[in-house]
């Protein structure tokens, strides 16, 4: 399903981040809608069925694939939306699609009769009505303790109590909704 966002005035950016993403300025959006998570394998799968559609990973043989032994990215020889760590892995069905360029998800919106967010609505919709926070929850990356998306730790593939409780990636919808109802903005 989808979430209509209502739209509306915020300031968008940051002065204490990366350089491009300086100055924080004012921005205006008109409402829109925006899905209530991301892009599931499954989803992405009934498109590649319907299309016969080869992503730009599965032309290259590879993807950038993040290698927490190094803690870097590296070329992952294999690695596509359909085996995310390479040719030995598989991707489950209900965890957002990864490997996927800005090419090949606009063929997906397009198919699904929908467009991608711009990086403006997409940054107002992660806040969740949120104004200029760190996270789109809030300000604390664990408040209480608890765990507000699937981000690596520093300890993947092990578990221990500051984990997310996956190994990897999380099946789409496994933490809290921010304010607008979307799930996984982070």
């Amino acid at each position: 399903g989808m979430v209509l966002i209502p739209g509306g005035t915020f300031k968008m950016g940051t002065d204490d981040g990366f350089p491009h993403e300086a100055p924080v300025h004012e921005v205006n959006l008109a409402p829109f809608w925006m899905d209530k998570h991301e892009v599931t394998v499954a989803q992405f799968a009934k498109f590649v069925e319907a299309t016969g559609y080869k992503t730009e990973a599965e032309a290259l043989g590879w993807s950038g694939v993040f290698d927490p032994n190094q803690r870097t990215w590296t070329k992952g020889d294999g690695a596509n939306w359909r085996h995310p760590m390479g040719p030995k892995s598989s991707a489950k069905p209900d965890e957002p699609v990864v490997h996927v360029s800005y090419t090949d998800a606009t063929a997906y919106a397009k198919w699904a009769g929908k467009r991608l967010p711009t990086e403006a609505e997409f940054e107002f919709a992660a806040r969740g009505g949120l104004d200029h926070k760190t996270y789109s929850w809030g300000e604390e990356l664990r408040p209480g303790g608890k765990q507000m998306s699937n981000i690596w730790q520093g300890t993947f593939p092990q578990r221990d109590e500051a984990s997310d409780g996956f190994s990897g990636l999380a099946p789409v919808g496994s933490f809290p909704a921010n304010g607008y109802g979307l799930h996984d903005m982070s």
